[in-house]
């Protein structure tokens, strides 16, 4: 179909986030971020290429290839030759599939652990984030773009400073967190330039305020000014916006480089469970996101990825990578042409009738989940996060996914369906609970119209696991209720 470019999105990126975050097979027993490269891990990594472009997406934007908390002090010394073939190797695997690779960098932090805790030249006040103000961190971060881009053939740099913190010392603690942060993007963003001017850059500002804060429009210059030196700007939206909705406009209009989200909802997809342990498709939900922001003047999107083995997360990606190539495209139209390739449904009826079927499972969700977290949950029902919540307490409907977490980001075992206390009060999943059952029904009535019967066959599983823990919830709930 001939699209006419001024309707699509331009930047239209695929996020990993990691490198084992879209894998079909679970990992188990492994802590988050788990950057093993497996067969499985190459397996899946080749099939998410060719399922990437064959639905319109220009890039693919990935942590994980290297490293995740640990640069050793001499970088080169951060991976193995085998590593580095393997590395080469899917990149060959997306340029072949026409994607752009865009390599996951942590800016002074996200990689600097070990080197933090050795060397007191570049240590501040965070053990995480090196000082923003000393020269040696600034040299250790040119060694490590020097490595990556010397020795592969990526496309660009995802550039990503603030999401693990920032040194508070003497010498950094002048600048507000905007300023700080945007002075390290566009000191890293500059440098990659003088050395490889055609590199494409991204900025992600996750981590940049509290979530749910909003930068001051008084601190747009600095924003700005970041922009002349990238391609993207990505207010990914985890947990609210950083720039006002009402603002957005205005600021996209003064704005150098292009600005984009990454679609206002995402499921972070759980490392180590079972790929068919939830169905939770958002494409209408996503849709009517993009539409706001392309009518503002975003054009660029930043879409998390999953296992195309969950049939919500294979489904909603489809639609997504469809509808950013023309926002024109009406979103249930974009449906059934997703349920026409994917399911290949034996007549019209039954692609009109899974259409209608999504839909209430969209719905089943989202009108019985509370945006804002739920208070005094224990600790062992809840996400792990709660932490960086503190501030919400006098402002909880700032709170608000943004990113849903499914279970505990970290841990070495599949962990507890968190986001059905977290986010649903007892209420809530009785209601939810309801709708499934009925929905269960609904797709035995109309799986043998199609011819991918496996992929129906799915769904059902997915509901039934669902249903599954909802019950485990109530028992375990109950039973945290009882304790003295």
């Amino acid at each position: 179909m001939d699209v006419n470019q001024s309707q699509q999105f331009k930047h239209r990126i695929a996020f990993g986030v990691w490198i084992n975050d879209f894998r079909n097979d679970p990992l188990k027993h492994e802590d988050w971020p788990c950057v093993e490269i497996d067969t499985q891990t190459q397996n899946d990594f080749k099939g998410m290429m060719k399922f990437l472009k064959e639905n319109g997406f220009t890039a693919v934007d990935i942590f994980g290839f290297l490293a995740n908390h640990d640069w050793p002090e001499n970088v080169h010394e951060v991976v193995t030759d085998e590593r580095k073939k393997t590395v080469r190797k899917l990149i060959k695997i997306a340029h072949e599939n026409n994607l752009k690779v865009i390599y996951g960098l942590g800016v002074y932090s996200w990689g600097f652990d070990s080197i933090i805790k050795n060397n007191p030249a570049v240590r501040g006040t965070s053990l995480q984030a090196m000082c923003g103000s000393k020269k040696e961190s600034r040299q250790y971060m040119r060694n490590v773009v020097d490595f990556v881009g010397e020795n592969f053939d990526f496309d660009g740099f995802h550039l990503e400073v603030a999401d693990q913190g920032r040194c508070r010392c003497n010498l950094c603690s002048g600048e507000t967190d905007v300023s700080y942060f945007n002075r390290l993007n566009r000191e890293t963003a500059e440098y990659i330039r003088s050395r490889w001017p055609a590199t494409f850059l991204l900025v992600n500002t996750s981590g940049y305020l509290p979530w749910g804060d909003t930068i001051n429009p008084e601190e747009y210059a600095s924003v700005y000014e970041l922009g002349k030196c990238i391609d993207v700007i990505i207010d990914g939206g985890n947990h609210g916006l950083f720039i006002a909705e009402e603002d957005r406009k205005m600021f996209i209009e003064n704005l150098p480089c292009d600005y984009g989200t990454s679609g206002g909802f995402w499921v972070y997809p759980p490392q180590r469970w079972d790929r068919q342990r939830w169905f939770l498709p958002n494409f209408y939900h996503t849709a009517g996101h993009l539409e706001k922001l392309f009518m503002d003047g975003g054009r660029a999107c930043e879409i998390y990825l999953g296992p195309l083995l969950n049939p919500g997360m294979e489904l909603t990606l489809w639609c997504i990578g469809n509808y950013i190539q023309d926002i024109r495209k009406n979103p249930t139209a974009v449906l059934h042409n997703a349920i026409e390739k994917l399911y290949r449904p034996k007549n019209h009826t039954y692609t009109f009738k899974l259409a209608e079927f999504i839909g209430q499972a969209e719905s089943a969700f989202f009108n019985n989940w509370s945006p804002m977290r739920q208070p005094g949950i224990p600790e062992e029902l809840s996400d792990g996060i709660q932490s960086l919540f503190a501030w919400s307490e006098t402002k909880p409907e700032r709170a608000t996914p943004g990113e849903l977490f499914l279970e505990p980001l970290f841990g070495t075992h599949p962990g507890f369906p968190s986001y059905l206390v977290v986010h649903m009060t007892p209420g809530g999943r009785e209601n939810y609970k309801k709708t499934l059952l009925s929905l269960v029904k609904g797709i035995d009535e109309i799986a043998n119209g199609f011819h991918e019967r496996e992929k129906v066959h799915r769904i059902r599983t997915c509901i039934e696991n669902v249903l599954h823990d909802i019950e485990a919830v109530r028992i375990l709930q109950s039973s945290s209720q009882k304790k003295p």
